[in-house]
Parts: structure tokens; C-alpha cells; sequence
């Protein structure tokens, strides 16, 4: 098949058959092998191949407009506040929360759905990272809510269409969520979320592609609820969904996949819309045998963690490598052992032609970026990110009054880095880089001198409590201060979140815990 055969395949109904679901994409055309594509023009005709859409219904994850406020995060019982005065059998009922503006309220558990939330959540073919994050989705009216009694999720109603949930520099993502404008106009009522997802077996994809091509199962008794970057394909028959979910973790999808996606995100990362998803070709569940299946799923059962890592990597195992040959010849292609061996060397260009394109136009957005003083924007950054939060825990804050203490001297001045001696011959000793500041005695002692300096580092001294009341508040400190460093990471990725480079992060991110005092 030569190229104006296949440019004659772009006007056929087949190709274009409307409704923005082409099956035949440009880029896929110039990039096919001519060979493969008649086999599958012919196994598509003989009802072998189908297309994925046939099969079931893609769409995407539920888009919240909101997140701040429809997103909160669920407290486990050790980090509830004590004023709240909630005991472990209170949470049989409901949960504390702490949404997008660091509030914190009790919201009934009813209200409250698991969230699988990028594609840092699909952890391999057959895995799901579990997260604290819960999504509020609520279908009654107040007055509904009122009789049952729901007081939890009736205040924090309230609270979305009071409170300004301004997380982010844009404009377009402030203000009170009941009154944005792609939120106010919902039906039933504003904070109805659109495209509900019931418990069933539904096969999870990411919207964007680096190096896993994967696609995760997920059972019919899990209630999670998938947030958008992520799609989700619900089989159209129940005893095709483990079948489904195994053609799409195939050599040949992946290499379906790279030619089908569109890579212009200047990163090397491929995007992949419901149109492309729609056009995958796999078996048709319907033409393979019961035997043939069970073989099949046999075979992909003993592939050791799919998708775990990068994809790519899979294709040197054994396993992988018989799967494929054994999908290819369900499938219906003929010699599936060569065949594998060009997807393979395909499927490796087409990604190493992505990630060259990406470093071939680095130089190119190096030269359009727009300079900037380093240090004064990493000042900036860290100075707006510690006025959001409270200064580090103080150990003396921990010492019950009238204790007895006794007093450490400090030798030197703190300049660099405080760390504690360990070692035979200089354990209990407190070291600002190289030079020995305070001898506390015992390595208790010095944590409490080391988290007392980093509060006040000209001190002449400091007041350590003797046992017990050493061991106690060295003990609370240490909760309090883990506490701390959690919320601490959570403000920074959300205050961070426009800040690509690493580097630039960390510096940030370390300049802002020395104005805390954490460091």
C-alpha cells in the first residue's frame, strides 16, 4: 500500500465517520507499516479487531471546577485538633477534613468518596495508590439534608458559597465556588458534580504518557471516584472486562498508542484525547473462544507487575515476551513471533523519536526565556511561602512549668547547619558544620538544645528539663514537629505549583524552612 492508497483511506466513511472519532489518524498513516495495516484492515473486516469504542464507553474523570473545595483531605485520628473533641467511634459516622484552604471540619462519611487523582495513583496494571483524599459529592437538597440531620456537610455547603477558595494566581480559578460561572449554573444544584460513576469494573487510563503505557483494572465493589487527567473505560459486558483490560496492557495497543497520540506538548510526553482512545484496536471478545481466553489471561497473570515501571523495560522478560506472541496470535495476525519483534522495534523508535524531538527544540526555549534574577526570586518565593505558616515547634513549649532543668552552655556561634554526634566520642555533642557549639551530655539532651538553637541560635545558653520530663517533651516535640513538616510539604506544593525546575524548588523550599526556623 503506497502513500496516495492510504492518503485515498482518509475521505472513506470508515476513516471520518463523524462525531470527532476518526479512526485513522494522519500521523498514523505516515508512521504505519503498509504491511501491518492490510492485516488489520482485513481483520477488522472479518470482525477479529475491534475498535475499543464498540466495546464499552470511554469517558473522562469528573472535573470539579473547584478542587479546593470539592477535594479535601481526611485526618487520621492521631493529627485531629483536640478541640474538636472527636472520639474513634464519632468517626464510624463521619470524617475530619481539611480542604483546599487548610480548614478543618467534620463532614458525614456518606458525603465523602474515595479520589483516584492522576496517574501517580495507577501504581501498576492491577494496583491503586490509596490517598487520604476524598472527594465531596452530595446529591440531596438542604432540606433533605436538614432532616437527616447532616449537619457536617449542610455547614460545609455553607462554606462554598460563602468563602473565597482563591488557591492560585490565575483569576479565572477564585472566588466563592457557588458563584463561579462554570459552576453556579449546575443542575440540580450548584455543587451537583457531573458525570456520577457507580461501583463497577472500570479499566483506568492517564490522559498523558511518558514511559508507562498503562491501564488499570479496577474492581466492581470499589467506590473510588476517578478525578480528571484520568480516563475511564466501562466495559459494555461484564466477562470482557478482565479480557479488555489485558488486550490494552499488549505490546500492540502501546504501539496503537504511540502512533495515535499527539506528542506536541514540547515534552516528549504523549496526549491522548477520548477520539484516540476510541480508535485502539483490540480482539473482539466476542470471536475468541473460552479456552483461547483463559490462556490468554493465564499468561498476562504471570507477568510480574505490569506496569509497575516503565514500559519499555517489560519487553526484555520472557514473560512479556510470551504474552505478546500469544495476544498477537489471538488477535489473528499472522507469524505473531516476527511480528512482535517489529512492534517491539517500532514501538522503541516512535518513543525515541518523541523524547529527541523534545531535546531538539531545548536550545530553542532556553533562548526564549525570559531572564530573571535567581536569588531574588527564590527570596521572594520562600518569604511568601513561610508568611502562610506558623515557625517550627519550640521544645521548651513542652517542658511542664517548674520543672527542673539544667543548663547547657553554647561555646560558639550557630553558623551553618546544627547536627548531633552519634559516634563513640561524641555522642551528646551539637556541631554547626564542623565546629563543636554545646556538650549536652546524652543524644536526648542534644535535640533539645539542637530544637531550642534553631529557634534562637544566639542564645548563651540553654535550660534542658532532667528525666523524665526530657524524654516527654523530646517525645511530643518529635509529633509535633512531623506534624509540621507534613503541612509544611503540602503548603509548598500548592504555593510551588508553578515551578518546573527541581532545583529552583529545593532552594526555595530550604531558604523558606531557615526563615521558620526549622533548619
Amino acid at each position: 500500500m503506497n502513500l496516495s492508497k492510504s492518503l485515498d483511506r482518509l475521505v472513506t466513511s470508515g476513516a471520518f465517520p463523524g462525531g470527532n472519532k476518526p479512526k485513522i489518524r494522519w500521523g498514523q498513516l505516515i508512521r504505519a507499516s503498509a504491511k501491518m495495516s492490510a492485516q488489520e484492515v482485513d481483520l477488522v473486516e472479518s470482525n477479529k479487531l475491534a475498535s475499543l469504542d464498540s466495546l464499552g464507553r470511554i469517558r473522562g474523570g469528573i472535573v470539579t471546577r473547584a478542587n479546593a473545595f470539592f477535594l479535601v483531605r481526611e485526618l487520621p485520628f492521631d493529627q485531629i485538633p483536640a478541640r474538636l473533641k472527636v472520639t474513634r467511634a464519632d468517626l464510624r459516622r463521619f470524617a475530619v477534613v481539611v480542604d483546599g484552604l487548610d480548614f478543618v471540619g467534620k463532614i458525614e462519611r456518606e458525603f465523602l468518596k474515595p479520589v483516584i487523582k492522576g496517574p501517580e495513583s495507577l501504581e501498576s496494571a492491577f494496583a491503586i495508590k490509596r490517598s487520604d483524599l476524598r472527594l465531596f459529592d452530595v446529591k440531596d437538597d438542604k432540606k433533605a439534608l436538614a432532616k437527616r440531620h447532616a449537619n457536617g456537610a449542610l455547614a460545609y455547603l455553607r462554606r462554598g458559597e460563602t468563602v473565597n477558595y482563591k488557591t492560585s494566581e490565575d483569576d479565572l480559578k477564585g472566588g466563592i465556588p457557588a458563584l463561579r460561572s462554570q459552576v453556579k449554573n449546575r443542575k440540580p444544584f450548584w455543587y451537583s458534580l457531573q458525570g456520577e460513576q457507580e461501583p463497577r469494573t472500570r479499566i483506568i487510563s492517564a490522559e498523558h504518557i511518558d514511559k508507562r503505557y498503562l491501564f488499570t483494572l479496577l474492581a466492581d465493589d470499589d467506590e473510588s471516584v476517578v478525578i480528571d487527567k484520568l480516563y475511564l473505560f466501562e466495559p459494555g459486558k461484564e466477562d470482557n472486562a478482565a479480557f479488555i483490560h489485558a488486550a490494552l496492557n499488549s505490546l500492540y495497543t502501546w504501539y496503537q498508542i504511540e502512533l495515535r497520540g499527539r506528542s506536541q506538548l514540547g515534552e516528549g510526553v504523549l496526549e491522548l484525547k477520548i477520539p484516540e482512545f476510541s480508535g485502539l484496536l483490540i480482539a473482539n471478545p466476542d470471536q475468541v473462544s473460552d479456552k483461547k481466553r483463559k490462556a490468554l489471561l493465564d499468561i498476562f497473570s504471570g507477568v510480574p507487575s505490569p506496569g509497575a515501571g516503565p514500559s519499555l523495560a517489560e519487553l526484555g522478560t520472557a514473560a512479556r515476551h510470551d504474552f505478546d506472541v500469544a495476544y498477537l496470535e489471538v488477535c489473528g495476525f499472522k507469524r505473531p513471533d516476527d511480528l512482535s519483534v517489529r512492534l517491539e522495534q517500532g514501538l522503541r523508535a516512535l518513543a525515541g523519536e518523541r523524547s529527541e524531538r523534545r531535546l531538539s527544540v531545548a536550545d530553542a526555549k532556553v533562548s526564549r526565556r525570559k531572564s530573571m534574577n535567581v536569588a531574588a526570586s527564590v527570596d521572594a518565593y520562600a518569604t511568601r511561602l513561610a508568611s502562610t505558616l506558623e515557625p517550627h515547634p519550640d521544645p521548651r513549649t513542652f517542658v511542664p512549668k517548674g520543672a527542673r532543668t539544667e543548663p547547657v552552655s553554647v561555646l560558639a556561634e550557630v553558623n551553618g547547619a546544627l547536627d548531633i554526634g552519634v559516634e563513640l566520642f561524641n555522642q551528646g555533642e551539637i556541631f554547626s558544620g564542623q565546629t563543636c557549639i554545646a556538650r549536652a551530655g546524652t543524644v536526648l539532651a542534644a535535640q533539645f538544645v539542637r530544637g531550642v538553637l534553631y529557634v534562637q541560635p544566639d542564645l548563651p545558653q540553654v535550660e534542658v528539663p532532667a528525666q523524665p520530663n526530657l524524654e516527654k517533651a523530646i517525645s511530643a516535640w518529635a509529633h509535633e514537629s512531623r506534624s509540621w513538616h507534613v503541612k509544611f510539604k503540602t503548603v509548598a506544593a500548592r504555593t510551588l505549583a508553578g515551578i518546573d525546575d527541581p532545583r529552583t524548588r529545593l532552594a526555595i523550599e530550604q531558604r523558606a524552612l531557615h526563615l521558620l526556623h526549622a533548619i
